[in-house]
């Protein structure tokens, strides 16, 4: 009788492929972090050429050249409950103003109370269907626009960016 213990059939081999799956992760693990932490830095971005002849004409500061961006103000969320006779609905938006220069942008901020009434009262009155899709941010914004100067014609605005909208 044999032994039912017996070793007949050799040990199972162990397989080489995880060690080496290890290896290789390491390795490549490794070489990422040596380029992301060895990079050299981004060189800073050339100071703007100041103009030699002082201001600008009137007396003003000279705003960016084109296609700048001026100063901009952040306004604090916005959440309003959008016209609806059928459902609740609710809006919230998120705006940057961009002004010409920073006396405006200082002009701006005693203001800002008056001007966030408007914004209210203006969403207030939009419908979901008002305010959806880029056609419907785009009349937003210039209506938005003229509102602020409306409100306060003494600052010179140059655009109001919705930087955040969620619609509940």
């Amino acid at each position: 009788m044999t032994d039912a213990t017996a070793t007949d059939t050799p040990p199972p081999k162990k397989s080489k492929a995880v060690p080496i799956f290890l290896i290789i992760n390491s390795v490549l693990l490794t070489g990422v972090l040596g380029v992301l932490l060895l990079k050299p830095a981004a060189a800073p971005a050339p100071a703007p050429a100041k103009e030699e002849h002082g201001a600008a004409e009137g007396g003003k500061e000279a705003g960016p050249g084109p296609g700048g961006i001026g100063p901009t103000l952040r306004l604090a969320d916005f959440v309003v409950h959008l016209r609806n006779p059928e459902v609740d609905r609710y809006a919230r938006l998120s705006f940057e103003i961009e002004l010409a220069n920073d006396k405006d942008k200082d002009s701006l901020n005693p203001h800002l109370p008056k001007v966030r009434e408007a914004f209210i009262a203006y969403l207030s009155d939009r419908t979901l269907e008002e305010l959806r899709g880029s056609d419907g941010i785009e009349k937003t914004k210039e209506a938005l626009f003229n509102k602020l100067k409306a409100t306060v014609p003494s600052v010179t605005p140059r655009a109001v960016y919705i930087t955040d909208i969620v619609i509940q």
